[in-house]
């Protein structure tokens, strides 16, 4: 009887054995587990910062003089653009009304300088002949005639060519060759002085290092430098010092991590790529950068 027990007890521990293999089995082949990418540092002594790449030019926000509804647009964002391309324009209709009325103020003005130029050759004619026959008063009068009128005539071309000049304001041209990076703008929306709408930069990128303060007194300008795709650590790039904006300024670019300090502050450093990436880089991503240390530091 006791050995029946036994037996009985063994069946049971050994089916509940079979019932967890399987269990965790199964959950171990369901979970879709991707084994986390290893990292290869790159040196051994570094500084370990965040960068951001940024077009070597700075971001453009797009300006213009003028303000109004936008009534042509040519590029849109990704767009390759020239310096002096024509990016969009702005309507200039209530401008355009004023040129019929300014042409006639010039005919107008031109009709009367040729009157007052008329009667001033009459009388300079007259006192050849007899100084006698035009007195001083009068003569002066016609003169100040004269010289009203082409004052006005040329004031009016003025104003008709300040016009024109104004008129090409309403025609915003790109400030330099490279790329639209984001544009907002669309026909029928108003553009002011305040939109930022319209943002380009040059096809050259850098990427600007954000360096822990404490870790400020490592950095060495000839030291050697490399940024990686995040997520990604066998896409990398080589860097190469250019400056450093010497402000210590609170973290902005933060990167999620549970770790890390939000009141951070932070060296920035501006780096250029060094060989182009044969991956695509965009401006505003964020790059895991090492810059190498000596070990004494």
């Amino acid at each position: 009887m006791r050995t029946f027990f036994i037996l009985i007890l063994l069946s049971v521990v050994g089916i509940g054995i079979a019932f967890g293999v399987s269990f965790y089995a199964d959950i171990e082949q369901s979970g879709d587990n991707t084994p986390l990418p290893s990292m290869q540092l790159p040196y051994k002594n570094f500084i370990a910062a965040t960068g951001v790449v940024e077009a070597k030019s700075k971001n453009i926000f797009v300006g213009s003089l003028m303000g109004g509804i936008i009534k042509k647009v040519y590029v849109q964002s990704g767009d390759s653009i020239k310096k002096g391309e024509l990016l969009f324009e702005i309507d200039d209709a209530q401008k355009r009304v004023q040129i019929p009325v300014l042409q006639a103020q010039i005919t107008n003005s031109q009709a009367r300088l040729q009157s007052a130029k008329h009667q001033l050759e009459l009388l300079e004619d007259m006192k050849k002949l007899s100084s006698s026959m035009v007195t001083n008063e009068k003569y002066t009068k016609v003169v100040d005639s004269y010289s009203e009128a082409k004052t006005s005539y040329e004031l009016s071309k003025a104003k008709l060519k300040a016009l024109k000049n104004e008129l090409t304001f309403y025609k915003v041209y790109a400030p330099i060759a490279g790329k639209v990076l984001q544009s907002n703008i669309t026909i029928g929306s108003i553009f002011d002085a305040n939109t930022k709408a319209l943002i380009i930069g040059s096809n050259k990128l850098s990427v600007k290092v954000n360096i822990n303060e404490f870790d400020s007194t490592k950095l060495a300008k000839t030291a050697k430098a490399m940024a990686s795709i995040r997520g990604n650590a066998k896409k990398r790039i080589a860097l190469k010092y250019k400056y450093t904006i010497p402000f210590i300024v609170p973290k902005k670019n933060l990167t999620g991590l549970s770790t890390e300090q939000t009141d951070t502050r932070v060296l920035q450093v501006v780096y250029e790529i060094q060989n182009r990436a044969d991956f695509p880089l965009y401006v505003g991503e964020m790059l895991d950068v090492f810059i190498e240390t000596s070990k004494d530091k």
